[in-house]
C-alpha cells in the first residue's frame, strides 16, 4: 500500500473505525509504517495499540509499536515490549532492530536524566545495546548511534574511531540502505570527524532522499540536537536538515454587515489571500493549526491546502453554532467554503461539542487547544513553531479574538509575523460609511440560547485509593486517618491547593483554577503515596492511588444539597470517566489537558500519548496522555 498523505492514513483508519471485521481487514503495518514517515508516531501507536499486543503478534508489528512508543516518549512501554521480542527465540531475524531500538530507549533516558550514577548507567547500557547490534550486523545505525553515545559520553577517541568504521561501511551498504538513512549516517559520521562540509552535503541529499517523510527528519534534527552538547554543530549543518514549518494562525474575520467602519472589508480578500501565501511559502509551512471562521481562517485553510500542506482544525463548539456565529452571516459561499475546508483537513476537533450558549469564554479556550497542539507537534519535529497573525493593530483585545491569541502566543517568547491590516486598508482605501455589499443568509445571534450561568476553563482531578474496595471493616480508621489524612496535608501544605475538594468513600474531587497547578498538585500527590511506608500505618503492601485530569469548560454554582459551590457539566463527566481507566501509581490526562499544559509554556512537565483508549462506564473514548514530571527518565 502506497500512502502518500496523512489524510490518506486517517481515512482508511477511521472507515474501519469500531467495525471489527474493517480493522482485521486493514494492513495495520502498512498504516503505521506511513504514519511513522509522515512523522506522526502518536498515530502509529493508536494503530497499533491492539495488534501489537494480540496474541501471535508479528515481530515486526512488536517492533513498530515498541518504535511508535519510543518516539512520543512511552519508554517503559516500549522497553517492555523491545524486550519481549528480544526474549523470544522466534524473532531471532528482529533481535539487531530490538537491540538498537533498546539502545535508543536507553538514550533516551539518558537524556531525561540529571547528572549522576542512574545517567550513567543509562548511557553505558545504551552503548551496550547499540555495540553489540554493530558487532552482531555491521548495521551502520546502530554502529553510528553507538559512536554518538561514546561521544556525548566523553569517549571522543573511541567515538571517532568508530565513526571511521561506519563511514566506510556506510559506503559499502549503497544497495541494502534506505538512500535517506544511509546520507544521515554518513553526515552523524562526517560531524563526529569534524568534517563539516562533508557533513552539510549528506545531509541535504539525506533531506531530498527523504521527501514527505517529515518524522525521519525529525529523528536526523534530535541526533544533531544531543551532538550539539558535545560538538559544534555548525549554523549551516543545522539549516541542511530542514522542515516544514509548524504554523498556527489566528486573524479578524471579514466585516459584517453594517459594521460602524472597516476593518476586513471584502474588498480586502484577495489582498489578505496574497499576502497570506506569501508569509507561508516565505516559511515554509507545512503544518497547520487554526480555526475556521469567515475570513482570515479560511483564506489561511485554503492557501494551505493548496500548498498540500497538513490543516488542523479546532472549532469552539456545536459546529452549527459555530456557523451561525463565524461564518454565515458573510454570505452563503462563506459556508461553502467552510463545508470544503472541513471535509479535506487533516483533523478537525471541538473544545466542546456542546452548544454554544452565549460563553465567549469558548473561543479562548479553543485558541489554547490549536496552540498547544503546535507546540506539541512542533516538539515531535524538533522545530519551533510559528504564529501567523492577520491583524487590525487597533482591535480591541479580547478573550479568544486574534489580538489575545497573539498575544498569549508572545508571552510564550515564541515568533510571530503581523500581517497588518490596516495597511492594506490604505493601500487599498474603503469608505468606512459604506455597508457592505454581501447578504447575509443568517444574521450572526451571539446568545444561541444563552443561559444565566456561564462556563470557566477549569482543570479537574478525581483520584481514588487502589484496593479500597478489598479493605476489611478494621482497616477503615487507617484509611480515615492515614490515606485520607495525608491527602488532607498535601493541600494544606501546598503552595497552590485546589480551588474546590469533594470526597465519596475513597473517591476524591478536585477543581483548579491553573491548569500548572493542578498538574503540580497531581505529581506531588503521586509521589506522596507512592512513597509512604503503608503498612507501617496499618494499611496493606502495595496501597496506591490513580489520578485521572481533564481541563475544560464547566459550570459552577451554589449547590444547595452540600451548602457550596460545586461544579457541573459534562466535562465534569469526562474528567470522572478517566479515573477508572487510570494504571495505579499513574496520572493520566486528556488531550485536552495536555493542549493547554503545553499553551502554558511550563517547561516543569511532560506528557506521553497512550492512544484512544475506552473511558470507563460506556463514555465514548478519548486520547489520552500520561502525565510526568519532566525530569522523570519514565
Amino acid at each position: 500500500m502506497a500512502v502518500a498523505t496523512l489524510r490518506e492514513v486517517l481515512d482508511e483508519w477511521q472507515a474501519a473505525g469500531a467495525d471489527r471485521l474493517a480493522m482485521a481487514r486493514i494492513d495495520h503495518l502498512a498504516l503505521a509504517q506511513a504514519a511513522l514517515a509522515l512523522g506522526h508516531p502518536t498515530l502509529a501507536s493508536e494503530i497499533l495499540r491492539e495488534p501489537a499486543r494480540a496474541p501471535g503478534a508479528s515481530a515486526q508489528a512488536r517492533y513498530l509499536a515498541a518504535l511508535a512508543g519510543a518516539k512520543i516518549g512511552a519508554l517503559r512501554d516500549a522497553k517492555q515490549l523491545v524486550d519481549r521480542l528480544l526474549a523470544d527465540a522466534s524473532a531471532v531475524d528482529y533481535h539487531g532492530e530490538a537491540l538498537a531500538l533498546a539502545g535508543r530507549i536507553a538514550k533516551d533516558r539518558w537524556a531525561r536524566l540529571p547528572p549522576g550514577a542512574a545517567r550513567d548507567v543509562a548511557g553505558s547500557e545504551a552503548i551496550a545495546c547499540y555495540q553489540r547490534a554493530w558487532d552482531a550486523t555491521r548495521d551502520p545505525f546502530p554502529g553510528i548511534n553507538a559512536a554518538t553515545m561514546l561521544q556525548l559520553t566523553g569517549h571522543p577517541d573511541t567515538a571517532r574511531k568508530l565513526a571511521r568504521e561506519v563511514q566506510f561501511a556506510a559506503n559499502a551498504a549503497n544497495a541494502t540502505m534506505l538512500p535517506h538513512w544511509r546520507e544521515a549516517t554518513l553526515g552523524e559520521a562526517s560531524l563526529l570527524l569534524g568534517e563539516s562540509t562533508r557533513a552539510v552535503g549528506h545531509y541535504t541529499a539525506a533531506v531530498t532522499e527523504a521527501g514527505q517523510q517529515v518524522g525521519h527528519i525529525a529523528s536526523m534534527r534530535r541526533q544533531l540536537r544531543l551532538l550539539g552538547a558535545s560538538i559544534v554543530v555548525p549554523d549551516e549543518v543545522k539549516a541542511a536538515l530542514s522542515v516544514p514549518r509548524v504554523v498556527v494562525f489566528t486573524g479578524h474575520m471579514t466585516d459584517a454587515p453594517g459594521r460602524a467602519s472597516a476593518r476586513f472589508p471584502a474588498a480586502l480578500e484577495n489582498a489578505v489571500s496574497d499576502r497570506i501565501e506569501t508569509n507561508l511559502e516565505h516559511v515554509g509551512a507545512g503544518f497547520g493549526y487554526c480555526s475556521a471562521a469567515c475570513g482570515a481562517d479560511l483564506l489561511f485553510i485554503e492557501a494551505m491546502l493548496a500548498r498540500r500542506a497538513e490543516v488542523h482544525i479546532t472549532l469552539p463548539f456545536d459546529r452549527a453554532d459555530f456557523i451561525a456565529t463565524s461564518v454565515a452571516f458573510a454570505g452563503e459561499q462563506w459556508v461553502a467554503r467552510f463545508d470544503h475546508a472541513l471535509q479535506h483537513a487533516a483533523s478537525v476537533t471541538y473544545g466542546v461539542r456542546e452548544r454554544f450558549l452565549g460563553d465567549e469564554s469558548l473561543f479562548a479556550y479553543a485558541g489554547a487547544l490549536m496552540q498547544g497542539a503546535a507546540v506539541l507537534r512542533a516538539g515531535e519535529l524538533e522545530a519551533e513553531p510559528l504564529m501567523l497573525a492577520v491583524l487590525d493593530e487597533a482591535a480591541d483585545r479580547r478573550a479568544g479574538g486574534a489580538r489575545d491569541v497573539l498575544a498569549n502566543w508572545q508571552s510564550l517568547g515564541l515568533r510571530a509575523e503581523c500581517i497588518e491590516i490596516s495597511a492594506l486598508r490604505a493601500q487599498c482605501p474603503v469608505d468606512d460609511n459604506v455597508a457592505q455589499s454581501t447578504t447575509p443568509s443568517i444574521l450572526p445571534d451571539v446568545s444561541l440560547r444563552s443561559t444565566p450561568l456561564r462556563r470557566d476553563v477549569r482543570t479537574m482531578l478525581f483520584a481514588d485509593m487502589v484496593g479500597y474496595s478489598r479493605l476489611s471493616e478494621e482497616d477503615t480508621p487507617s484509611f480515615l486517618v492515614h490515606f485520607l489524612g495525608a491527602i488532607a496535608d498535601i493541600v494544606a501544605e501546598s503552595p497552590t491547593p485546589p480551588s474546590f475538594v469533594n470526597t465519596w468513600g475513597d473517591g476524591l474531587f478536585m477543581v483548579f483554577d491553573d491548569v500548572a497547578a493542578g498538574a503540580g498538585f497531581a505529581l506531588q500527590l503521586r509521589d506522596a503515596v507512592s512513597q509512604c511506608d503503608w503498612p507501617a500505618r496499618g494499611l496493606p503492601q502495595g496501597t496506591s492511588i490513580r489520578i485521572g485530569m481533564h481541563t475544560g469548560p464547566v459550570f459552577h454554582a451554589q449547590d444547595r444539597l452540600i451548602g457550596r459551590e460545586n461544579y457541573f457539566g459534562s466535562h465534569v463527566i469526562r474528567a470522572a470517566r478517566i479515573e477508572p481507566v487510570v494504571a495505579p501509581g499513574a496520572i493520566f490526562v486528556s488531550a485536552e489537558l495536555a493542549f493547554i499544559l503545553s499553551a502554558t509554556g511550563s517547561r516543569q512537565f511532560a506528557t506521553d500519548y497512550l492512544g484512544t483508549v475506552p473511558l470507563a462506564k460506556g463514555y465514548a473514548s478519548g486520547p489520552l496522555y500520561r502525565l510526568r514530571s519532566s525530569a522523570e527518565a519514565e
